[in-house]
């Protein structure tokens, strides 16, 4: 038996005084039962030097310890234990080595994973972060914080660099059992040993030296560090193994594995990682050099004490008008302007202490910058290479559903590094992109076609939505900082959509096309992008770089979109929620009930129209909200670092003022005296740009642009000098720039929502009126039901008494005539006056207008508003036409109801029974467009007036209809357009017997129309007497033999036309052509040459043809070229013909309905159909109103 002798652990010293011993900061009975577990534990072998030997019972200990932190530590929030284990160095002496004890040959030996698993158990919670909020604090936090943050830095350099260098290898590996199980035989614990694993690996990566000194820099456990040790012990791997199986065989472990990669990679340049060796020393050398000229510039300006400087200095200082200022100290004598800018130094505001409570300028992670070392950048660019290669889409997939469905494993802090992420691998691969293009080049060789498959989870509406939808929370509740790694997310998407647009891929290209209709097509989203631009107000640099780059990439993208579209319509919620439930509230219903729950499909559809609607898109109009102060103030501020900014940060920032001073001309907006010091900054003073600057000639020659417009108008307005001074409002900018006061549009009061009954409630009308009296009595309404009982008896009254008077008139009239007198027409009765309703002050006027129950009860009664457009005031009456029984009858309801309010069953309320009153369908715009296509070219009974020949528009703009497939029509949709054929032909009678008779003829002179009446008049006298006429009788023969050489010539048209492919109209129109050709006895009478001139001049053209004379048939001749067949468009072309306007959007049931009225419209003649047909038009064969088709 081998005997083991530990050494004995020695304390740690306590700095003490000894005239005032220090307190010690932890229970020295903890201290000691802490210490006497980790002596048991083990420790250096005496007999073997250099070798760890566990004591008798160290599983058992290290379980002990275990419970010490969970039960001590967690549960009493103290900090005791840990500082104990800390000062006694349990990791570095203890656990490292007892893991180092386990050889690769003993993996499935169980006391020995067992062993390695509880040290495992104790190096999580001692790694773990220590964040606290700073209310949360209390004095044990304070006095151990700091000490544990120093010792978690030295537990990270010892688990970097155990000797060996396998630790976090043989952590690993206690955890590839569980690994290797299948999804579904994994129990609990195996489960928890990988979350361990990891959570061990997420730790390491978070934890950073809490104060670099000369002496301890922290190189050892800086970020180069820890990606080169995690490359070297396989922790790279184990990652990409995990996140490329998240989803299928790792379903929980998705935030633990984000968390891990985001710690890895926050604070690094993407582009940083793509450059090739050339490309960093030309950057680095770059960086030295501005660093160098930074330094140079400093020692110049530096006044360090010297020999004489120990002495006061005082001086004056002459102003350019002559006055002189008192300025001390002996740097005010280093320069020309140094004085002067003494002073101004003197005069800035200083913020008081506390301003910033909510720490909103406080920097952050993400305003952190790290460089890496060559060899940390190659193991950095390989992991992320791989990771977007197989890792990206599933981790990045699955972290996005579990934000939506909010799982408890997911912090807040969750979803702040999920799209730091998404826009950090989104910019990165967008640099291999662009360096593998750059290598081609260099090759020479083709382009070659990289899809964008790889990060395809990012790039659909899903995400989108996700990502809007937090964005917004966030900028409601003011976390800025989370809202600064969504804006970098949007802002990563809008440059990989405008990638994909350029790709040579097709399918890349119709993605991109779908994901900026997205985005272009809601309002939200570009209200959001507003909101936010206008919101900086002391954010720090980082925050306000990335909005900057937000609001300009977006309204780039946006204005070259709607450019390539024409006709762009976005879509825009009409009612708010907040509006929505103040309605019901004032009209008195309950909004916490379903309000859809007795609609139909067709009333939830339009209800769904109502709350979103669409409108055309002009980007002007929206490029206009920008115009103002507080999005000014976000460009100017960032502008105002121009000596920290690049090249593409200072053109972002001209190019939005180039956008509002030239593009947009709102020029006095930009005359304000901070922009005028800052280009004078940029361009003049000391502290300028250098003419080598890539800016310098933009920024230039839009200073020299600006600075000539504003002396110019100076000099045109001397009340500019002062307006220089301060904000404009909107008002002010708009006298300026035009000279006169805009126009206030003062939005005029609606009346409240129509209410009405819900359908299928089988109420009779006295029930109704206790439905309504019932509800305005819940709402506490007693006041207005009793003043419309007053109202409705006084005219009940009033009414009784005019109808008592006109009965009692009536019989005084009878008594008074004389009976023997012979029966006059009979007199009308009186119509009574309409009894006007008259509210007694104001809050009853408001009620009559704003109060939906109110007006429910009145139309109920049967009131009415005088006029449709209803305002404010506008009086209510009862109408003459509702006799004095009526008005009793309602009156007798209004009572009982108000005496004894109806109950229902089950608590349902008298509310239950109400609903608003949906709005009549409107059409949406693809039935618009659908309608315009399909009347272009016909008349309709908008275009005419029933007394006006002239059409308004010309004949020669007639546009040919276009025939298409004919379907099945309905019963219901024959009647219809049986009915617009009725009204159409009506209309035509109208005009041609108001406007077109047989007398215009204008051939012949009056002498003989009178010759010609004079004749007619003696043969109707002679036919009168009986007498025989012989000229009627020839006139009778010669119109016979007429008809009968036309209905000989119409059967040889019919046998041609078979011989053509066409048929005669007597197959169509059946016998109703026999009724057009009969002739009345003026007809007769008229001589045949005039009626065959009219023939002539009327032949080929109807009343719609522009010629106010109307042929003899109203279905003339068809031309002789029958055998040409009409047009014909395939289902497909005419889909692409009259589909272009309706952006994908499926046609609803009014559209239907519309476009089968319309196809009926052109190709359905009904038996009694008297339309005009042109005579230049072949006429086709035409079939009975339902046509036989496959066009559905």
């Amino acid at each position: 038996m081998t005997t083991v002798v530990f050494a004995e652990r020695e304390k740690p010293v306590e700095a003490s005084n000894s005239e005032a011993p220090t307190r010690d900061v932890v229970d020295p009975l903890i201290r000691a039962h802490i210490y006497s577990l980790c002596t048991a534990l083990g420790g250096s072998s005496v007999e073997t030097t250099g070798k760890y030997a566990l004591g008798d019972d160290a599983l058992a200990v290290l379980k002990d310890l275990r419970r010490w932190l969970k039960l001590y530590d967690e549960k009493l929030n103290r900090y005791d234990v840990a500082r104990c284990l800390s000062e006694a160095q349990l990791l570095q002496n203890d656990l490292l080595e007892i893991i180092a004890l386990w050889k690769d040959d003993e993996t499935h030996i169980k006391p020995k994973h067992r062993l390695v698993l509880a040290c495992i158990e104790l190096i999580a919670p001692l790694t773990w972060p220590l964040e606290k909020h700073a209310d949360d604090m209390t004095v044990n936090h304070h006095r151990h914080l700091p000490v544990l943050q120093f010792t978690q830095a030295s537990y990270k350099a010892a688990l970097l660099r155990h000797r060996g260098g396998k630790g976090l290898r043989d952590i690993i590996r206690a955890g590839l059992p569980s690994m290797a199980l299948p999804v579904i035989d994994r129990t609990e614990r195996d489960e928890g040993i990988i979350k361990l694993i990891l959570f061990v690996i997420r730790n390491l990566a978070m934890i950073e030296h809490p104060m670099p000194t000369e002496n301890d820099t922290g190189e050892e456990i800086n970020r180069s560090a820890t990606v080169n040790c995690f490359k070297e012990q396989n922790v790279l791997d184990l990652i990409l193994t995990i996140s490329s199986g998240i989803g299928d065989e790792f379903r929980q472990q998705d935030g633990v594995v984000m968390e891990a990669i985001y710690h890895l990679v926050k604070g690094v340049d993407p582009e940083s990682l793509f450059r090739g060796e050339a490309e960093a020393a030309e950057a680095a050398g770059r960086d030295l050099s501005s660093l160098l000229k930074k330094e140079d510039a400093m020692n110049r300006s530096r006044t360090g004490p010297t020999r004489h400087n120990r002495f006061g200095t005082s001086l004056w200082v002459q102003r350019t008008d002559g006055t002189r200022s008192f300025v001390s100290g002996q740097d005010a004598l280093l320069g020309k302007t140094t004085g002067m800018d003494k002073m101004d130094s003197s005069k800035v505001h200083r913020r008081p202490r506390g301003w910033d409570r909510q720490g909103t300028s406080k920097k952050t992670e993400f305003d952190m910058v790290v460089r890496l070392d060559t060899q940390a950048r190659q193991n950095l660019k390989w992991f992320v290479e791989e990771f977007i290669d197989a890792g990206f889409n599933p981790l990045f997939l699955a972290i996005r559903k579990a934000i939506d469905r909010d799982v408890e494993r997911l912090l807040d802090t969750h979803a702040r590094m999920y799209f730091y992420l998404v826009a950090w691998f989104l910019k990165a691969e967008k640099m291999r992109r662009r360096a593998a293009a750059k290598e081609r080049r260099k090759r020479g060789e083709k382009a070659a076609e990289d899809s964008f498959s790889v990060v395809a989870a990012v790039l659909n509406h899903e995400f989108l939505g996700t990502m809007t939808r937090k964005m917004d929370s966030w900028h409601d509740t003011k976390q800025w900082t989370q809202l600064q790694a969504g804006m970098r997310a949007f802002t990563q998407v809008l440059y990989t959509v405008q990638d994909m647009a350029l790709s040579s891929i097709e399918e890349d290209q119709e993605i991109a096309e779908n994901i900026q209709s997205r985005i272009f097509y809601e309002e939200a989203i570009m209200d959001l992008v507003y909101n936010v631009c206008k919101a900086y107000t002391v954010q720090p640099f980082r925050w306000l770089d990335d909005c900057t780059e937000m609001v300009h990439v977006h309204l780039k993208l946006l204005e070259k979109y709607s450019q390539q579209h024409e006709h762009m319509f976005v879509r825009s919620r009409r009612r708010q929620i907040r509006k929505k439930k103040a309605d019901q509230a004032e009209n008195g219903i309950d909004s916490d009930e379903e309000p859809a729950q007795d609609l139909t499909a067709e009333e939830l559809a339009a209800a769904a129209r109502r709350a979103n609607s669409e409108r055309a898109f002009d980007f002007t109009r929206f490029e206009a909200k920008y115009m103002n102060e507080r999005c000014l103030n976000t460009f100017i501020s960032f502008l105002g670092f121009y000596r920290e900014l690049d090249t593409n940060q200072i053109m972002r920032s001209v190019k939005m003022l180039h956008r509002i001073f030239v593009k947009r001309g709102m020029e006095v907006l930009l005359y304000r005296l901070d922009l005028v010091d800052l280009l004078n900054r940029m361009m003049n003073s000391d502290k300028a740009l250098p003419r080598s600057h890539a800016a310098y000639k933009e920024v230039d020659a839009f200073a020299k642009h600006y600075l000539r417009k504003l002396f110019k108008k100076l000099e045109q307005e001397p009340a500019l000098y002062v307006e220089l001074l301060f904000s404009k409002m909107n008002s002010t900018i708009h006298f300026m720039q035009y000279g006169y006061d805009k126009e206030a549009h003062v939005s005029k009061p609606r009346a409240a929502a129509e209410l009405e009954i819900k359908k299928g409630t089988a109420l009779s009308a006295a029930e109704q009126v206790g439905v309504v009296v019932g509800a305005m009595l819940d709402g506490e309404k007693s006041g207005l039901v009793e003043w419309i009982k007053d109202v409705l008896r006084k005219a009940a009254t009033e009414r009784k008494s005019f109808e008592a008077e006109a009965e009692a008139r009536a019989l005084l009239e009878a008594e008074g005539r004389d009976p023997d007198a012979p029966a006059g027409p009979e007199t009308e009765k009186p119509t009574p006056p309409n009894f006007s309703i008259v509210p007694d002050n104001d809050e009853r006027k408001t009620a009559m207008f704003k109060d939906g129950l109110l007006r429910l009860l009145l139309r109920q009664l049967g009131a009415e508003p005088i006029e449709i457009n209803e305002a404010l005031g506008t009086p209510w009456v009862f109408p003459s036409h509702l006799p004095a029984s009526t008005l009793q009858e309602s009156l007798t309801s209004l009572q009982n109801a108000a005496n004894d309010p109806p109950s229902f069953e089950n608590d349902t309320k008298a509310s239950d029974f109400i609903r608003r009153k949906l709005l009549p369908r409107t059409n949406t715009r693809a039935e618009l467009s659908s309608e315009s296509e399909g009347s272009a070219g016909s008349d309709t009974e908008h275009e005419f007036e029933a007394d006006d020949p002239e059409r308004l528009i010309p004949a020669g703009d007639k546009q040919p209809k276009i025939k298409r497939k004919k379907r099945v029509k309905a019963i219901g949709e024959i009647e219809v357009v049986k009915e617009k054929k009725r009204k159409e032909k009506e209309d035509r009678r109208i005009r041609s017997e108001k406007f077109v008779s047989l007398s215009d003829d204008e051939s012949g002179d009056d002498a003989e129309f009178f010759e010609r009446e004079k004749k007619l008049r003696e043969m109707t006298d002679r036919l009168a007497r009986g007498e025989h006429v012989p000229e009627l009788e020839a006139a009778r023969e010669r119109v016979a033999r007429e008809e009968g050489g036309k209905k000989r010539r119409r059967g040889q048209g019919d046998k041609g036309g078979a011989k053509g492919g066409g048929k005669g109209k007597k197959s169509v129109f059946g016998e109703s052509e026999s009724e057009e050709e009969m002739m009345d006895e003026d007809e007769v009478a008229e001589p045949a040459t005039k009626r065959s001139k009219a023939d002539k001049a009327g032949k080929g053209k109807s009343i719609f043809g522009g010629d106010d004379s109307e042929s003899e048939d109203e279905f003339p001749e068809p031309t002789p070229k029958r055998n040409k067949r009409p047009v014909m468009i395939s289902s497909d072309e005419e889909e692409e013909l009259y589909a272009k306007d309706l952006a994908g959007d499926e046609p609803d049931a009014t559209q239907t309905s519309a476009k089968a009225a319309e196809d009926v419209e052109m190709a359905d003649v009904d038996a009694d159909s008297d339309e005009d047909i042109p005579a230049s038009r072949p006429a086709a064969r035409r079939r009975a109103a339902v046509v036989d088709s496959d066009d559905e």
